[in-house]
């Protein structure tokens, strides 16, 4: 007898399966259930002698939930990414939004027009890029003495389970904790001090590789990865940022493990990734005719479906969710917008 229930329950787990994988749309762009609070606060590293802001999303869970960082992109603040962190919070996963001083609003806030981008092109140099890896190597950290000294909104996070995220200037910092290593003869002697193994899983939104033979760059990423860009996702203006193909590069460099995915978003452009609706890029020559609101509204959908789904599987090891990645119905769903491929 117990066999057979044995037998049943391995039936009803293979037919939970296949209907996710079978479903183009199993639901997973909707809101979760969870209600969520929102934590502003500005945090201390005394070894830099550095603020940094953060905003917590939590979702009113009675158990400890799996953790995603976002680091903004290049001119951005805490409040980048908003529709994707309220999305994953209200699915059972805090959202901690990191803001980078020096690489942040800071660069143009405030200033005449003439010296915005003069100014953003100086928050884009190593110098940048390196405290931003160190902000975020701070906040896991502190997320962890936080908790150990039983702060009530840390012990609210499953640290065991981290996943790290980001747009731009933060899908490089992305990449870099997860494991690209500098392009050859450039800032080798930090290769080591960049990847953070705290991280099971990592989603940038527009990546890039930097610099020459992206195969060196990109051969040593063995943790899973969710890349995401747009067929107009390049540069926001001259001198700054990666074109279109290079935006797909990181992909096709990185190992064929089996937990690799890139989306791509039909006429979405760079700012479209940065999660705040209506926020377009500035050049708009050739681009007159296209509907933005309705390719914001059905790619934004897309993102949450597929990104809602990809941090299940790999952050909550929901095999339903990791099935309908990998058999069919994810590519399926995106394919009226654009394209999802794994390796």
């Amino acid at each position: 007898m117990k066999s057979l229930a044995v037998a049943l329950l391995s039936l009803l787990g293979i037919a939970l399966l296949a209907r996710g994988a079978g479903s183009a749309d199993p639901g997973y762009a909707a809101p979760g259930s969870f209600t969520v609070r929102q934590i502003d606060d500005t945090w201390v590293d005394d070894a830099r002698n550095r603020y940094v802001p953060v905003r917590i999303r939590l979702p009113e869970s009675g158990e400890r939930v799996p953790t995603i960082v976002f680091s903004h992109g290049l001119g951005g603040s805490r409040d980048g990414g908003r529709e994707w962190g309220e999305q994953w919070a209200s699915r059972g996963f805090a959202v901690v939004h990191v803001q980078h001083p020096g690489s942040d609003e800071s660069l143009w806030k405030d200033k005449p027009p003439g010296e915005r981008w003069s100014s953003l092109r100086s928050g884009a140099d190593l110098r940048q890029f390196l405290a931003r890896i160190a902000d975020i190597k701070f906040v896991v950290a502190a997320l962890r003495r936080r908790q150990s000294a039983g702060d009530p909104v840390a012990a609210r996070l499953n640290l065991d389970r981290l996943g790290m995220s980001g747009h731009s200037f933060g899908a490089v910092t992305t990449l870099f904790l997860g494991g690209q290593r500098p392009a050859p003869g450039v800032a080798d002697r930090l290769a080591a001090d960049l990847p953070e193994s705290r991280f099971s899983a990592f989603l940038a939104f527009s990546p890039q590789a930097l610099g020459a033979d992206p195969d060196h760059q990109f051969a040593a990423f063995m943790r899973p990865a969710l890349l995401i860009t747009g067929t107009l996702d390049g540069r926001l203006f001259p001198g700054l940022g990666a074109t279109v193909e290079q935006r797909l590069v990181p992909f096709a460099a990185m190992p064929a493990s089996g937990n690799k995915f890139l989306l791509v978003i039909d006429r979405a452009d760079h700012m479209f990734f940065n999660g705040t609706p209506g926020l377009r890029d500035l050049g708009t020559v050739g681009r007159e005719t296209i509907d933005f609101a309705a390719v914001e509204a059905r790619g934004y959908a897309l993102i949450k479906a597929v990104s809602t789904a990809y941090w299940l599987a790999y952050l909550r090891d929901d095999r339903v969710a990791l099935h309908w990645l990998k058999a069919g119905g994810a590519a399926s769903l995106a394919a009226s917008d654009g394209y999802l491929e794994q390796k």
